[in-house]
């Protein structure tokens, strides 16, 4: 589906990707602008950048705006089936005038990207203080710093309130970036050391008619530097942190991979921002530490029967439990991640309520 052109189609309240299946605009993304709807029909001309199929989400550039009555193409009639999966929408960016343009309707015509903005002079202040109110309708830009503290990690970018003056209330704007989750809010310190930054520069964009705000963006450097592999470096740094400053809980030993991050880790922290599989968890721990057993526990890592046991590990010193499963034999053997312990092995009975006994 990436770099599919497709047409979207607005009628009244409603968008669409097929005949079949109408979308919301909080669904698309401009429902605090398009309250009102379309006067009249209308289309824009897309560019699919990203399609996530787990998400059912497409992420997309407009290339035009158009207003009056169309058909959708034949390659889009053959996506039909994809589409009507579909549960998000997301723009890279969205024109003003071509937006404004087509929700006020007229004669059919079309409306080209064009962008107008005033010079960017930057500002170290948590609002937009040159914003006035204008007579007739007007964009401006400005840029600005804000801490990282104060942005709000979601679903698909980064979110911040803004004050501006000549307005009652703060007004809301989203970066958009694709491989932000909102897991992440809780672990964003550890963005901000990896970035080396604990503040973001942002150029927000706002077009203002009659004193109200009816459109508004914003960009950051900082916040697009975000991708898979700045998001690996601050699984490491989270890694080598956690390991260094935590320690034991009074009378307990084994955690599952889901109770060590109950009790280590930050309690927004859920262990799925960053490890759905156990295997995965102890091949980055082998990354960050070093380890002396780096072979013995690769090789009891493939041993390990995790269809009847989960992976277990204890704190101090940080070590591992495997479950080995012979003929007529359970073995758990113990291994140390990076410390000078033996080896341990316990044999005992292929009973799984044994097994649970010898466990606790």
């Amino acid at each position: 589906m990436d770099g599919q052109e497709l047409k979207i189609l607005f009628n009244q309240d409603k968008a669409y990707l097929t005949p079949d299946r109408p979308l919301t605009f909080e669904q698309i993304g401009i429902a605090d602008i398009a309250q009102k709807g379309f006067k009249s029909p209308a289309y824009w001309i897309l560019r699919v950048r990203k399609y996530t199929e787990v998400e059912r989400k497409i992420f997309c550039e407009v290339l035009s705006y158009h207003i009056g009555h169309t058909e959708f193409e034949s390659n889009q009639k053959a996506l039909s089936a994809v589409l009507n999966t579909l549960e998000t929408i997301s723009f890279k960016s969205v024109d003003t005038g071509g937006l404004w343009d087509t929700l006020r309707g007229g004669m059919p015509s079309s409306i080209y990207t064009h962008r107008i903005s005033t010079t960017n002079r930057a500002t170290h202040h948590p609002a937009i203080a040159e914003f006035v109110r204008p007579v007739q309708k007007q964009t401006l830009t400005k840029t600005f710093s804000i801490a990282l503290k104060n942005v709000r990690f979601i679903a698909g970018g980064v979110s911040f309130e803004l004050i501006i003056p000549g307005q009652n209330k703060s007004t809301g704007f989203t970066i958009i970036n694709e491989d932000i989750r909102e897991e992440y809010d809780s672990i964003k310190n550890y963005f901000g050391n990896i970035l080396k930054t604990k503040k973001i520069e942002v150029t927000a964009t706002i077009e203002l008619s009659g004193g109200e705000v009816v459109s508004k963006s914003a960009k950051s450097p900082e916040i697009d530097r975000i991708n898979r592999e700045l998001i690996e470096n601050v699984k490491f740094e989270f890694l080598k942190t956690n390991n260094k400053t935590i320690s034991a809980v009074p009378d307990r030993n084994l955690y599952t991979m889901e109770e060590y991050f109950e009790a280590f880790g930050d309690e927004k922290l859920k262990p799925g921002t960053f490890y759905d599989d156990e295997k995965i968890f102890l091949e980055d721990q082998l990354k960050v530490s070093n380890s002396k057993h780096y072979k013995h526990l690769r090789f009891l890592s493939s041993k390990h029967a995790c269809e009847v046991m989960k992976l277990r590990f204890t704190q101090n010193p940080f070590s591992f439990f495997f479950l080995i499963q012979s003929e007529s034999n359970y073995h758990i053997v113990w291994e140390t991640l990076n410390t000078a312990e033996a080896t341990y092995i316990w044999s005992i009975e292929k009973d799984p309520d044994v097994l649970k006994l010898k466990l606790k």
